[in-house]
């Protein structure tokens, strides 16, 4: 478990754990859900980053940032810590509007 890990969760969502490495041995992580980018138009690109993720397109819905249990985590899909960057701003943009 990784900061960054992209999680399939057990109702088959994905998200992007966004938990400090430092913490990992919480029974939660803070997590962002990805939604496919042809669900919605989207206006503050920083906000809601686009990737890339088994052939399909996501954004970030970094407004719907929440915990979950990692009982709720099933399976790895892959890791965007090549991204973390632009991640971290997502994350700093809902909190700081900067």
């Amino acid at each position: 478990m990784a900061q960054f890990d992209v999680w399939r969760t057990l109702e088959g969502a994905l998200v992007i754990d966004c938990q400090s490495n430092l913490l990992r041995h919480l029974n939660t992580r803070l997590v962002v859900p990805l939604l496919r980018a042809d669900q919605f138009d989207v206006v503050a690109r920083r906000l809601n980053p686009l990737f890339t993720i088994e052939d399909t397109d996501y954004v970030m819905y970094t407004q719907f940032t929440a915990t979950l249990p990692v009982s709720q985590l099933s399976e790895i899909v892959m890791n965007l810590d090549d991204d973390s960057l632009t991640i971290i701003g997502a994350v700093d943009m809902l909190l700081t509007g900067v």
